[in-house]
């Protein structure tokens, strides 16, 4: 995870927001004091930023960026994430479809969890992709793989941002702390789905 670490294409930009107003996971402070901030994590497919608490920070000669929080007064402050999502980027809807012979769109999720580098999550709702338009319905499907190798796999990206502000973050047994995340639409050339 050293900075400047490839993990994607130009077009692949991931940040961390608390400062965005009326999200779930917005705030002005963390519960270590740190102002609230907007954090590049992700810039043109080049790691440039992690996110800190003060002791992480300090650990790793980098500035701390106001991501360290807690469920409440019973648990220590620890690096938990704010608002992140992918930024816009500038093909539309019809674009992100178009040039796929077959595929499967889904959309949103039930939920999902994270183990070190790998990710599984249930989609919302799936659907067949025939020569570049959406067909019918599937039933549901989960998608999984290593998240490093699935970002390199994103080719295009919508000028869509939707923000979701269900759920929450459930690190180290805080849970759930409230968060929101977000993407506009995606297109990943390869990743693993599975279902009935």
């Amino acid at each position: 995870m050293a900075l400047g670490r490839k993990f994607g294409g130009k077009h692949l930009n991931i940040v961390d927001d608390a400062t965005i107003p009326d999200l779930r996971g917005s705030y002005k402070y963390d519960d270590e004091g740190v102002p609230a901030a907007r954090t590049s994590l992700i810039r043109e497919g080049i790691l440039v930023g992690r996110l800190h608490s003060r002791e992480t920070a300090a650990k790793m000669g980098e500035k701390p960026t106001g991501n360290a929080r807690a469920i409440n007064y019973l648990f220590p402050p620890i690096v938990r994430m704010a608002n992140t999502f992918i930024e816009p980027g500038t093909s539309c809807f019809e674009e992100v479809l178009g040039g796929i012979k077959e595929g499967v769109y889904v959309k949103d999720w039930y939920g999902g969890t994270t183990s070190l580098e790998m990710f599984t999550f249930s989609a919302g709702e799936a659907y067949m992709i025939r020569d570049g338009k959406l067909a019918e319905l599937l039933r549901p499907v989960v998608l999984t793989g290593n998240v490093f190798v699935t970002l390199g796999n994103i080719d295009a990206i919508g000028n869509d941002l939707n923000m979701n502000q269900g759920g929450g973050c459930g690190k180290a047994g805080q849970s759930p702390l409230p968060v929101s995340n977000g993407s506009p639409h995606i297109r990943i050339h390869h990743c693993l789905l599975g279902g009935r």
